[in-house]
């Protein structure tokens, strides 16, 4: 039999993103990694692109499973393709051969029958033996998943995110006055939109899930801009804003490293999560979900002496700490 490998299973055009993540795995522990990737990250938004997506999440991992024997470390980068394989792997009963890892671990509590049904799902696999440890990207998540699904606290270990190096000579960056929201996953953008309807302010959102028409004037709505092209305006407003609904589940911090990274300043809901990463009144502003403390925040901002200190701030702590080299070697180090 030929010797083993470990792998990386993604969602997204591995060669495009140009990491460094294999390289660094490979450096830091000495053996071999490879990239398996099957890619569905282009699926959202709309019934039938998430449908397709989620046949992929369990289709997709039976095809790494007829290689197992083969495979000593996966690192599940995609969370579902992670999961998945261990979910296949309890059904049929395998023989543990794999040290597993489901990296970037979210889960969020649904209600209704849906829901309940989801839990058992998501129980039936965190509880197995197939899952060696699931990395979080905040501290208060590993307590709150050991308490909700009844195992181990060391299972789920703490790594800081980290944002890949932005080639900022092409943006141009400055400042256009305008505010900016993006991502997808637990955001508020009905209270942002709701909060600044009608103010002087004007809000560019870009998110393709977020379907509210009866927008004021003042807020435009980008349901096609991605990577780059968001990147761009991103470069040019004068701050980040992350409205976040729920205040247990981890969201927002890649939106907040990708902000930093240019030195634009952020304002966030206060979440365990997010306070992580920022600094409150140093890399950014940490506000409950109320009008008084997001106009306060935005009021401070608009000095330019405390926009500047705020900004060459949150640029120095991501170059410190928030690079995405820097968090995979945090990774890779797991495997020492």
């Amino acid at each position: 039999m030929a010797d083993k490998y470990n792998c990386v299973l993604v969602d997204f055009d591995y060669k495009k993103e140009n990491s460094d993540f294999i390289k660094i795995l490979e450096d830091t522990t000495s053996c071999k990694w490879i990239i398996n990737q099957k890619i569905t990250n282009h699926l959202h938004g709309g019934l039938l692109k998430n449908i397709i997506r989620f046949i992929i999440y369990f289709i997709y991992p039976l095809t790494i499973l007829k290689h197992r024997n083969r495979i000593d470390k996966i690192i599940g980068w995609q969370q579902f393709y992670g999961l998945n394989y261990a979910f296949w792997c309890r059904i049929f009963h395998l023989k543990k051969v794999n040290d597993l890892t489901v990296m970037t671990f979210i889960y969020k509590k649904k209600s209704g029958a849906i829901g309940m049904l989801y839990h058992t799902y998501m129980k039936y696999i965190v509880t197995s033996k197939y899952i060696d440890r699931f990395i979080c990207f905040a501290k208060e998540e590993c307590t709150y998943y050991s308490d909700l699904f009844g195992i181990a606290k060391d299972k789920f270990i703490y790594i800081q995110l980290g944002e890949g190096e932005i080639r900022t000579k092409d943006l141009n960056i400055c400042d256009n006055g305008y505010l900016f929201a993006t991502g997808r996953s637990n955001r508020n953008y009905d209270f942002i939109v709701d909060l600044l309807a009608d103010t002087q302010y004007h809000l560019i959102i870009a998110c393709d899930t977020y379907k509210r028409k009866d927008l004021p004037q003042n807020i435009t709505l980008l349901q096609n801009c991605y990577e780059n092209d968001m990147l761009k305006i991103m470069a040019k407003c004068h701050c980040v804003l992350v409205p976040l609904k729920n205040l247990n589940m981890s969201s927002g911090q890649l939106v907040v490293l990708q902000a930093m990274a240019l030195g634009k300043p952020v304002i966030c809901t206060k979440t365990d999560g997010i306070c992580d990463y920022v600094v409150n009144h140093n890399t950014g502003y940490l506000v409950d979900n109320n009008s008084h403390d997001w106009i306060n925040a935005l009021n401070d901002l608009n000095d330019k002496n405390v926009w500047s200190l705020i900004s060459n701030n949150s640029l120095l702590a991501y170059q410190q700490q928030f690079t995405k080299k820097a968090m995979y070697k945090r990774i890779a180090n797991l495997f020492c």
